[in-house]
């Protein structure tokens, strides 16, 4: 027989009862929107890329934002140009955090010409739902694997001697895969690279080449590659045992760039600066690629996650490109884990001064490559990670 609860009783679980949110049984109201500055706490330099363009490494520096909530609750994500605040507030203010399909399609309309904005607020909005559900977001898209595989994709162009050190490098401290870029004036040197490089680590170890051919806003640096070089080279990353080429072509060169995936057995990957998804559906109906790389930092985590089911029903991988090596980049941990057909995280690791963990920095606790060469999926609401507190600019 039920006895009746006591007073007593009721006293005992008051702390609980105030320990859970107030969101349930509620509708929440976004109430603002805006950038936080952090501080630059190191400056480490620059360095050229593969077509010579400088990349400067900070740690700190720039922002984020914050989305805030009538219920207290506060999400963060990338930062934006400030310029877009006004249009990125007037289309979330008192709205409700939860009609994600529809902030999504309002922001992309919003801030169409670069979508650079729209992904920001969107990542901030979906880290605002995980604290709002107690969530961490893999599990809030479906979960799936507590850790991923990240592969190092370099960005400089160097000697094969120094690339073959790096790789053997990073092969003993546990990383399973590394990016080359292939942007050498001639076949010759791109092909005596990884032939170090395959040399440095073994038959073992999974090396993937990058040509760069489909650059953003149909830019001309770089050296263009005709259909015949890309596919001689194609043939002898195929002799190396390369397990991905990535972009050989220009991006729209789509027959040619069926044509070649027709014709070798490797994988071919593009598409980080494709735009929307109907063109992922078209470069995977044309068969252009065996893996898509949609940017989360151009599309927006609801857009990838829709590219990824469009590559899922044709047999086809969806790996996404880097992000922004901070809030994108976690983002992406979170979607890939969530995937089986993504067997891999891009982040750019080119060491020394390229180094992942110095954009990462910003945070109390950022992922970190274990022995095994995994990076395990935060398990706090959301994106799971916290900015410390001496980066933000007071």
């Amino acid at each position: 027989m039920m006895t009746k609860p006591t007073r007593r009783d009721l006293l005992r679980f008051l702390p609980a009862l105030a320990a859970i949110p107030r969101v349930y049984g509620a509708r929440v109201k976004i109430t603002n929107v805006r950038l936080v500055q952090l501080k630059v706490i190191k400056d480490l330099g620059s360095y050229p890329d593969w077509v010579g363009n400088p990349r400067r490494v900070r740690i700190g520096g720039g922002a984020f934002t914050e989305i805030a909530t009538d219920q207290g609750v506060t999400g963060i994500g990338p930062e934006f140009p400030p310029e877009m605040l006004p249009a990125i507030k007037e289309s979330l203010m008192g709205m409700d955090p939860f009609d994600m399909d529809i902030h999504a399609e309002r922001l992309y309309g919003i801030l169409s010409s670069t979508n650079r904005g729209s992904a920001s607020a969107e990542i901030a909005l979906w880290d605002l739902i995980g604290k709002l559900t107690g969530q961490p977001l893999y599990k809030l898209w479906g979960g799936g694997r507590e850790r991923v595989a990240p592969y190092a994709s370099m960005l400089r162009l160097s000697t094969p001697e120094e690339r073959a050190d790096i790789s053997a490098k990073l092969k003993s401290e546990g990383w399973q895969a590394i990016k080359l870029r292939s942007s050498f004036a001639t076949m010759k040197e791109d092909i005596r690279l990884v032939e170090s490089v395959r040399k440095a680590v073994g038959d073992d170890w999974v090396i993937m080449c990058d040509a760069n051919k489909a650059p953003l806003n149909f830019t001309t640096k770089g050296i263009p590659w005709d259909f015949t070089r890309a596919c001689q080279t194609a043939k002898e990353y195929q002799r190396l045992n390369v397990y991905w080429l990535e972009e050989p072509l220009p991006r729209y060169d789509l027959d040619e760039l069926a044509e070649l995936n027709r014709m070798i057995e490797m994988k071919l990957a593009g598409g980080e600066g494709n735009h929307g998804i109907h063109e992922f559906r078209m470069l995977l109906e044309k068969g252009c690629f065996d893996i898509v790389q949609p940017e989360v930092m151009r599309e927006g985590p609801t857009h990838l996650r829709k590219i990824a089911i469009l590559a899922e029903s044709m047999n086809k991988m969806c790996i996404p490109h880097q992000g922004d090596g901070r809030f994108g980049t976690i983002c992406d941990l979170h979607l890939v884990a969530t995937w089986s057909h993504a067997p891999y995280l891009e982040i750019f690791n080119d060491v020394p001064i390229g180094d992942y963990s110095n954009p990462l920095a910003i945070f109390e606790n950022p992922p970190v490559l274990d022995k095994e060469g995994y990076f395990s999926l935060p398990q706090a609401p959301g994106l799971g990670v916290t900015i410390r507190k001496d980066f933000i600019a007071t």
